[in-house]
């Protein structure tokens, strides 16, 4: 889907001058881009909530926005022809979706006029068509005192690509809460949120992708700097897996209390995760800040294999994996998860969760390639080549289409696992966990999470 906009306005004929031109990613369903001035690529993997500040001479441009595909090509999605001042600042938000074709180029233009050099200085966006969905219209916005309670009147109200300002306020405290128009149900708070004197912010309201119910979070953008601001009810979200395989007891898992016998969770056998249906969006939800994880065998209240502390920020979303060997003393990953969907790829991620094989080669291959059941690699590369115990793959972005994954030795020598044919979809979401066979001790097996286990 492209779109074009022309930024109007007087241009001085000086073309020797540089203006300001912000690129904001905002879409959330869209892949990391590219942006191009006068066909000349100024700036290479800008992700979703991610800013860049470019300087084009004043005068006639040509600015492109393209979305990198799984492998590196790329398309066009957004694609604006500007008639650029030097004495105006312009920002050019991708926001829509690509899913529903949507994405489009919201500009806006400003001076930069203020009145105090000691005032916050804002300009408000409301670029999550999520919100627009939930809230079914508009929404209203209350920027408060911290702790003021919830007035009478907003103040302002606007709808998707709508904005406001810029406003000036004093430096301070503030809260910021969004509600449907007319209504006092609350679907976004801030907490406090301190507002530092002479900052000149864009604060974009944007679909949520972290943890939540809220539909949305804010994006801050200072200059090129972006930070987000989740609900502070959020939480955090956790969710575990018995991955350690000699010997194999049950264990029993306790969360920010000291084993009593009376478990968050078990008795979890080897190979089972917590919650019980591990698709994305399956977590047990905690109060932000530091939570106390022990396991313990099942029924064994004395002794903690393990017994961790972790400090996880509001909306952090974690897979923790138990692995090792119980003799040497057991290992607890603490994986950091991101259930973004992307409309043009599928999402892969494999955990490597198997002590008895410290580095592995994984291999990818389309089920295709091998004939039926892709039962050969053939000459394929791998695509995590020496893999190491403890890491993750991170998020790949592969092409939607079926697949084959194999877990060899490190030198690709001794098959360790063969998948059998698995679907992945665009805007699919899908982990691997892989572990010993438990019955089978040079064997390694996956556990699957996620879409992949959605039915």
């Amino acid at each position: 889907m492209a779109g074009s906009v022309l930024l109007s306005g007087c241009f001085d004929g000086d073309s020797s001058k540089d203006t300001s031109v912000r690129i904001v990613h905002a879409s959330s369903d869209a892949p990391a881009v590219n942006v191009r001035v006068n066909n000349n690529t100024v700036l290479s993997g800008a992700d979703y909530k991610q800013a860049a500040e470019l300087s084009p001479k004043a005068g006639s441009s040509t600015i492109a926005i393209d979305g990198i595909l799984p492998g590196g090509t790329t398309t066009t999605v957004i694609e604006t022809d500007a008639s650029l001042r030097f004495d105006t600042h312009y920002d050019v938000i991708a926001v829509g979706k690509v899913g529903d074709s949507s994405i489009a180029p919201l500009v806006l233009a400003d001076d930069g006029s203020r009145s105090s050099s000691t005032s916050v200085r804002l300009r408000v966006a409301h670029l999550s068509p999520d919100a627009e969905a939930a809230a079914a219209g508009p929404v209203d916005v209350f920027v408060t005192a911290a702790g003021d309670p919830l007035p009478a009147d907003a103040t302002f109200t606007f709808s998707f690509k709508e904005s406001v300002g810029p406003l000036e306020v004093p430096a301070g405290d503030y809260q910021i809460r969004v509600t449907p128009t007319g209504t006092d149900t609350v679907v976004y708070d801030s907490g406090t949120v301190p507002l530092p004197a002479g900052a000149d912010l864009l604060i974009g309201a944007v679909d949520n992708t972290v943890f939540g119910d809220s539909p949305v979070s804010l994006l801050v953008v200072n200059g090129a700097d972006t930070s987000e601001i989740v609900d502070v009810g959020t939480g955090v979200g956790i969710r575990a897996a018995h991955n350690s395989a000699t010997p194999t007891p049950d264990v029993d898992i306790y969360v920010n209390e000291d084993p009593d016998g009376s478990p968050a969770a078990g008795p979890v056998a080897y190979g089972e995760t917590v919650p019980a249906s591990p698709e994305t969006g399956s977590y047990v939800e905690l109060a932000a800040g530091s939570n106390r994880v022990a396991i313990t065998a099942t029924g064994d209240t004395s002794n903690a294999v393990i017994d961790e502390t972790l400090d996880l920020a509001n909306g952090d979303l974690r897979t923790l994996v138990a692995a090792g060997i119980l003799a040497d003393g057991l290992d607890l990953f603490a994986f950091t998860d991101d259930n973004r969907r992307i409309a043009t790829e599928a999402r892969l991620r494999v955990l490597h969760g198997a002590v008895e094989a410290q580095s592995v080669d994984v291999f990818l291959i389309p089920t295709a390639a091998g004939g039926a059941g892709a039962t050969l690699i053939g000459n394929a590369s791998p695509a995590l080549d020496d893999f190491q115990y403890g890491t993750s793959s991170g998020y790949v972005s592969v092409a939607a289409d079926e697949y084959v994954i194999f877990i060899t030795s490190d030198d690709g020598s001794t098959e360790l696992y063969k998948s059998p044919s698995l679907s992945l979809s665009a805007g699919g979401v899908y982990t691997a966990l892989a572990r010993l066979e438990e019955s089978m001790a040079s064997v390694a097996t996956v556990t699957l999470l996620d879409d992949f286990v959605i039915p």
